[in-house]
């Protein structure tokens, strides 16, 4: 019966063959393989065994599988790609481990300034190098990160040498259940503790020739962002430094959210477009100039040449850029391209993609988890993977009789089309990372992509040239003006009526479901197979699943919120307003961020206080042992000491200050129906990022 349906199946083209799948299968299953397995040993809450595992038996099972040549099974090939997996992700956390801290502290401290953030609607921020804590210099945090609102001694720059005192706790976790992990975050960043400075900070004289190399690479980069600030000082300046330099914290809260919300957020991140462009521009001035020389000309391939010189000024603007995880990223495609280029294979392919992914796993296994590796590469791949397929089609081919108004018209249709694979391809991991999907970003990459692609990259890489002779005072005018006009065309795009499409925080099964679904569009070649999960791919997009709290509960009781399904608002009591929490809670819930915030009622006395939850539920915080049992008569959640716990009696939910401390915040879900059931954000693993197990 089975063995009937399977032959009538692939008699009506439904089953895929091997000559039905990509040409490039084998390469993409296996990078996925690598990728799933670094994942999924990052993922997991509980230790597993490390490098002194993998190794050996990684070799071990390369041994046997070249005595038994068995490398041509696929089967053999994707274990050995899940082994190798497991073992880079065993040797990066291996290598990154370094002390922590795991209490919260009052510290003195003493190190090396790394980078010091100066925003505008924020606190500083600043990123060091502790040499020493309380007067010892051994078992220390390779960086320690510290929001300043404190004065100091003289202004701070990367590299000086400062003394002050701190308030230090562990990095914090997830802000929502299931969210992001910023403690793994700052484990594989060496970040061992955060915390506020407590006093003046005493800014040191730095000693002459102390920079490394690198350190002159950064001293460079602060020169050109204090001399694109001086020119450009307004928001025009912030994107120009975040678009040349790398740096975005010039960039306030207000114009990154319009940039967000038009579609246009990768316009901040130093990426793989705008490596792709000023790589590009170098690529085409470079073969022109050789094209042009005879004696050049006919003895070497002119594009071979302006490859290399193009790959080291994309080497240059990496330096220049800070060399963070994305820019790289973006090199080493760019470098595969140039490779392809020097071999006379095809710039473009999965198959430089799939090489490139394979490359920044290695490296970096952990990006696997990043929103930035899962939605650059896939808006990549399925840019490549759709204009292959299209690619034979007579429609897309450049026509001589087509005249400028035609060019115009194709040129806009190509730009819609490349921003509509673009966007459809990011809308689950958008989805699942931020809870927003931009549905204008479609028509604004049509209009303003152009005038970064024709003006702002162009002007900014000759900005930087020209600086080294003095001559930059003009072109940065001309770039500022360009990048106020995108400025404005984000916030007239982002005010637009349904700009943007919000949702609830979806499941972990909606990102695996759609990534599953987004993989087998990649390899298969059916055109009645891609189109069946093409509709199963937009389904999963249009319908997000995912349940999601109903109240959350943060800094020990004294913040609780839930939201206001009738009036789409915010409603929450205690702490600070506008902060990072409360736009991540918004999101969690898909609520509009401009809408005001409501206030929850609360009643305190000097044994505890006592929260409406809505539908008659109540939390309550207590302050003294003497209301432990009133609380525990009538409220529906207690939050208590753990030495009370035993005391209080009845079907009420108690959790203890020190579980808040360790994972909070606390999710309640079921509130409406009485059974109410708790999840704390931070897992209770035993990975080294994690917080210790609570009690």
């Amino acid at each position: 019966m089975l063995g009937r349906l399977t032959n009538v199946l692939k008699g009506h083209g439904i089953l895929a063959g091997k000559s039905q799948l990509h040409s490039e299968w084998r390469l993409i299953g296996l990078t996925i393989c690598f990728g799933l397995a670094c994942g999924v040993y990052i993922w997991l809450p509980y230790e597993i065994p490390g490098v002194t595992f993998f190794l050996p038996l990684t070799i071990v099972v390369g041994i046997v599988c070249t005595m038994r040549r068995a490398w041509r099974n696929s089967a053999v090939l994707c274990l050995m790609m899940v082994l190798l997996g497991l073992l880079m992700a065993s040797i990066r956390v291996a290598t990154v481990a370094a002390p922590r801290f795991t209490v919260e502290r009052f510290v003195s401290l003493e190190g090396t300034v790394e980078s010091y953030d100066v925003r505008p609607d924020k606190a500083p921020r600043m990123i060091l190098a502790p040499s020493t804590i309380n007067d010892k210099k051994e078992g220390l945090p390779v960086y320690v990160r510290l929001i300043v609102r404190t004065k100091a001694t003289k202004p701070i720059a990367a590299g000086d040498f400062v003394s002050l005192k701190a308030i230090l706790t562990p990095p914090s976790g997830p802000v929502v259940p299931g969210g992001f992990d910023f403690a793994r975050r700052a484990f594989f960043g060496s970040i061992g503790a955060e915390g506020f400075a407590a006093s003046t900070i005493t800014v040191h004289d730095r000693p002459e020739g102390d920079l490394v190399p690198l350190g002159h690479i950064g001293e460079t980069r602060r020169r050109v962002m204090n001399e694109i600030v001086e020119v450009l000082p307004e928001q025009a300046g912030g994107v120009a430094v975040a678009l040349i330099v790398g740096y975005r914290h010039l960039i306030d809260k207000q114009t990154a959210t319009a940039i967000r919300d038009a579609g246009l957020a990768h316009l901040l991140a130093i990426s793989g477009l705008h490596m792709g462009l000023i790589t590009a521009a170098a690529f085409f001035v470079f073969e022109y100039m050789f094209a042009a020389v005879p004696a050049i000309a006919l003895r070497v391939r002119p594009k071979k040449i302006a490859a290399v010189l193009a790959w080291c000024i994309a080497l240059s603007y990496l330096m220049l850029s800070g060399m963070g995880v994305a820019t790289v990223r973006a090199f080493i495609m760019i470098s595969v391209a140039l490779l392809a280029v020097l071999v006379d294979r095809r710039v473009l392919s999965l198959r430089s993609i799939a090489l490139a992914a394979l490359i920044i796993l290695f490296i970096w296994p952990e990006t696997i988890l990043s929103v930035s590796f899962q939605m650059s590469f896939a808006a990549t791949a399925a840019l490549v993977a759709v204009y292959e397929w299209i690619s034979r089609y007579d429609w897309i081919r450049p026509r001589r009789e087509v005249g400028f108004t035609g060019r115009v018209i194709r040129y806009v249709g190509f730009m819609a089309f490349t921003s509509l694979i673009s966007q459809v391809a990011i809308a689950p991991f958008a989805l699942y990372h931020f809870q927003t999907l931009s549905i204008i970003g479609i028509l604004a990459n049509v209009i303003v992509v152009p005038i970064m692609s024709l003006i702002v990259m162009p002007i900014a890489l000759l900005s930087v040239v020209l600086m080294a002779f003095g001559l930059h005072h003009w072109p940065l005018v001309v770039l500022g003006w360009g990048i106020e006009f995108v400025i404005d065309l984000s916030h007239y795009f982002a005010s637009m009526p349904y700009a943007v499409f919000r949702s609830g925080a979806p499941s972990d099964g909606f990102l695996l479901v759609t990534s599953v679904l987004f993989v087998s569009l990649l390899i298969i070649r059916n055109a009645r197979i891609v189109g069946i999960v093409s509709i199963f791919f937009l389904v999963s997009i249009a319908a997000p699943y995912g349940e999601v709290a109903d109240v959350l509960i943060d800094n020990g009781g004294r913040v609780v919120a839930r939201q206001d399904q009738s009036s789409g608002r915010l409603l929450i009591v205690g702490g600070r307003r506008d902060g990072f929490r409360d736009e991540s809670w918004r999101r969690y819930w898909g609520l509009d961020p401009d809408r005001d915030v409501g206030v929850l009622h609360r009643h305190c006395d000097p044994d505890a206080c006592r929260t409406a939850l809505g539908q008659e539920r109540y939390v309550t915080v207590l302050k003294s042992m003497s209301g432990l049992r009133k609380a525990c008569d009538q409220g529906d959640v207690v939050i208590g000491s753990w030495r009370w716990r035993r005391y209080c009696r009845g079907s009420v939910l108690y959790i203890t200050f020190e579980e808040m401390e360790a994972s909070s915040p606390l999710a309640l879900f079921n509130i409406k129906n009485g059974d109410i059931r708790a999840e704390f954000s931070t897992p209770d693993g035993t990975r080294p990022w994690h917080f210790t197990p609570r009690r």
